[in-house]
């Protein structure tokens, strides 16, 4: 199968996460490998897990305001993201390299390249990626507020999906109104925090924070809203070594982590209200660009 895509409790993500045959093409990489192999899965990652977290900054000081709908983020993978400067992880063997191989997201065939070592002429197998052009993740975002000006979000799914097991994403922020201690300012403001999680299976873990400012600015129809982020994202792996290398044995434990390529981004975003229904789009700028659309209903928001 070359692609596994699930959509199970409106969640939804592609082509990466095919588990099965990810962590066989991981075990036949050590660590420098591997890490270039599933660098540009970090910093999807991170831009998709970041983005769609707010499409407002209008906070009341008190009283309900609610908001429940479905948040769908993608990510673009450029060419450059798809293909690595791969070596034969062993000197035993030569050339050792550079080849140009697959990452995560690179074509699905593999680079078979020749090598010499003391079995004589072999050949060895780069594996291949998934052909990911983009990375979409649909979640479910529950907005509670307000108590001084302060609401809660929330993001939540776990399921189990056959050939993957357990995944569970877990997402929470707060976010406190700013504009309420400035008298007369126009625009809202607000500052908000954000931290996320993501686990597959007993082999990835993942985690994204953001600290941003949000404004926003409506007429009757329309709310135009957007921010400046500071983010940050982890990834740590570990899996089953089963390549070539004499120095590390089949089975032996290859662990590391990484972390996602963005630290800033400018969100500039769009809302139509139609009474309690919301529609939202926004484009995250950073070195990881996102796109992100919502849908949901909102009760005493703009």
């Amino acid at each position: 199968m070359r692609k596994l895509t699930f959509f199970v409790a409106i969640f939804l993500l592609t082509g990466m996460l095919q588990a099965q045959s990810l962590e066989d093409y991981l075990s036949k990489y050590t660590e420098e490998n591997g890490k270039m192999y599933l660098q540009p899965f970090a910093d999807a990652f991170s831009a998709d897990f970041n983005s769609g977290l707010f499409h407002n900054a209008k906070l009341k000081k008190r009283g309900l305001q609610f908001y429940l709908g479905v948040v769908v983020q993608m990510a673009s993978i450029p060419n450059d993201a798809k293909y690595f400067q791969g070596m034969i992880e062993s000197d035993i063997y030569d050339p050792q390299g550079p080849y140009k191989v697959p990452t995560v997201f690179g074509p699905t065939d593999g680079v078979t390249v020749p090598i010499e070592g003391s079995g004589g002429l072999l050949q060895y197998t780069f594996p291949g990626g998934f052909d990911v052009d983009m990375v979409p993740l649909a979640m479910p975002q529950l907005t509670v507020g307000s108590l001084f000006g302060t609401d809660l979000t929330l993001r939540y799914v776990s399921l189990d999906v056959d050939d993957i097991g357990k995944v569970d994403v877990f997402g929470w922020g707060i976010r406190h109104s700013v504009d309420q201690y400035i008298p007369l300012i126009p625009l809202n403001l607000a500052v908000g925090f954000y931290n996320q999680s993501f686990k597959v299976g007993d082999y990835m873990d993942a985690k994204a924070t953001v600290i941003n400012l949000q404004t926003s600015y409506s007429i009757p129809i329309l709310t135009f809203y957007g921010g400046v982020g500071y983010e940050s994202s982890k990834v740590d792996v570990e899996y089953d070594y089963s390549g070539i290398d004499p120095f590390a044995q089949p089975g032996d434990k290859i662990s590391f982590e990484m972390e996602g390529a963005n630290t800033m981004r400018l969100t500039l975003g769009l809302g139509i209200n139609l009474g309690p229904v919301k529609i939202h789009g926004d484009y995250n700028i950073a070195k990881q660009n996102t796109f992100a659309v919502g849908l949901g209903i909102g009760i005493n928001e703009k």
